[in-house]
């Protein structure tokens, strides 16, 4: 009876043990030990839409700018003529013949920098010569700047006491004029010298190409070529 009494006291001491030990070994005491946790639901969540803002395109500086080739009227009566920028074109470099030094050059821009041909022309309709536009009222718009004739160019008028030649760039010199009459040259020469004033007749136009110096980053769908043909008249085209 003794042995049983004992065995029934053993098995209520290891069961108390086990009970109020456990909590202890398992690192939680108090209130905690007897609280079930909460349990989380977490529900998918939907993302915030997210605004698209469409970028406002920058306005055209010209909106009626010529296309190529497209001839404008300008002046009346015995000095009626047209002008037009025909034809262009653009690269890093170009070479160039001296005919001073019997020698060819390459010619190259700062840095960032590349050259602009433009080609232009202007005829005279009528029957009385007149001062036609110089090179220096011939202006390139690009991205909000204002480019003017490289001054770096050599010109045929450089020659010294020489007799002037047409100076050849290598890479257009069998390019023609906008008659295609003769090879093109520099913007108001012909045949390495120049005059003040246009002719009447397409013979006597003054024709050729006009370098610039312009940012690489130059593209002909955003470039402009603006000729002042006189204080109250102009034109503007658009390379591409």
């Amino acid at each position: 009876m003794v042995a049983i009494i004992g065995a029934i006291v053993i098995v209520v001491v290891i069961a108390g043990v086990y009970f109020v030990g456990l909590p202890k070994l398992s690192g939680i005491t108090g209130s905690a030990a007897q609280t079930p946790l909460a349990t989380m639901t977490v529900s998918p969540t939907t993302p915030f839409p997210t605004a698209t803002t469409v970028p406002t395109p920058a306005p055209d500086p010209f909106p009626n700018a010529l296309p190529l080739k497209k001839w404008f009227p300008f002046s009346e009566g015995k000095t009626k003529s047209e002008g037009t920028v025909y034809r262009y074109w653009i690269n890093e470099t170009y070479q160039w013949h001296s005919d001073a030094d019997n020698k060819w050059y390459t010619q190259k821009p700062k840095r960032g920098n590349k050259y602009l041909f433009v080609f232009a022309g202007v005829v005279n309709r009528g029957d009385t010569a007149f001062p036609y536009p110089k090179s220096n009222s011939i202006y390139v718009h690009y991205n909000g700047s204002i480019y003017n004739p490289d001054p770096e160019h050599y010109l045929p008028d450089k020659a010294g006491n020489r007799d002037a030649t047409a100076v050849e760039v290598g890479e257009i010199q069998f390019l023609s004029d906008v008659f295609n009459l003769e090879y093109v040259e520099d913007y108001g020469y012909s045949h390495g010298t120049t005059a003040n004033m246009v002719y009447p007749g397409e013979s006597n136009a003054v024709d050729g190409y006009i370098i610039y110096e312009v940012p690489a980053s130059l593209t002909p769908g955003k470039t402009y070529v603006e000729i002042v043909f006189n204080g109250h008249e102009n034109a503007v085209w658009k390379l591409a």
